[in-house]
């Protein structure tokens, strides 16, 4: 079975009905809201993974509090985080709480729903209604992803004479977005010295190196340009460099693989 059959037998055993529009979205009706759902992330993590579950694991969040971000601060302030994103998003950033990182890549402060199978971009109407300042979102959503460094485990396997870094974490949606988490340096540092470069291709893949080895970076490659292409959720192609001022991309293997 593909991932749209999948999904629709998924629909049918949650005696949800559904409708396909022109473009290909599907059309569900939950509650009293009638959601528009595209299927396009799925598909291709699905090709890539194979993942019968992740797309049930996605059908189980349709219910009627889909789209329910109307919570208090008290509430969504344990969940607010931030995404490493592209910058080419059709939509735009305009209402949303975001800032560039390279002209390539942008940081998107979320939310998250309780048990983590939702991310919501966080919009000015939001910090409005939980009557909270930029600057209070900013300094929580830091202590989130601290948070979250502080569980993730560095992995480190040997290529040859190199050392290559994997980020080991639960909440895998969030494993490129921690090149920008406070503490990620004492993470990296003892391993791979500082500063660090590292590829982050898709949401959920991450390579660390040290600095001082330019030469195997072109050796990554296939793998970033597979899993950049191949990924429902891509981020960039590009090799970044990380320090105490930030990220700066340095190359792209999308030139070279074209």
């Amino acid at each position: 079975m593909n991932a749209d059959e999948l999904f629709q037998t998924a629909l049918k055993r949650r005696n949800l009905s559904y409708s396909l529009s022109e473009d290909g979205h599907y059309i569900v009706q939950l509650g009293e809201v009638t959601a528009r759902i595209s299927l396009e992330n799925v598909r291709r993590d699905f090709a890539r993974d194979h993942d019968t579950a992740a797309i049930d694991r996605f059908a189980e969040q349709l219910d009627e509090h889909f789209f329910d971000t109307d919570v208090g601060w008290g509430s969504a302030a344990p969940f607010v985080r931030y995404c490493l994103e592209p910058s080419d998003y059709a939509t735009g950033f305009a209402q949303t709480l975001h800032e560039f990182v390279t002209d390539s890549l942008v940081r998107i402060f979320v939310c998250t729903s309780p048990d983590g199978s939702r991310i919501t971009w966080i919009s000015h109407d939001m910090m409005v209604r939980w009557g909270v300042p930029e600057s209070d979102v900013r300094a929580q959503a830091d202590r989130n992803m601290s948070q979250l460094v502080q569980q993730t485990t560095l992995q480190v396997q040997a290529a040859g004479d190199v050392h290559l870094g994997m980020l080991a974490i639960d909440e895998v949606a969030f494993k490129a977005s921690l090149l920008l988490a406070p503490g990620f340096r004492s993470l990296v540092e003892p391993e791979f010295g500082w500063p660090v470069l590292a590829v982050a291709p898709a949401r959920d893949f991450v390579y660390v190196l040290s600095s001082e080895q330019t030469d195997f970076v072109p050796r990554l490659g296939a793998v970033v340009m597979r899993e950049y292409r191949e990924s429902g959720y891509p981020i960039t192609p590009e090799v970044l460099s990380i320090d105490e001022n930030g990220i700066t991309a340095i190359g792209s293997f999308a030139r070279k693989h074209a």
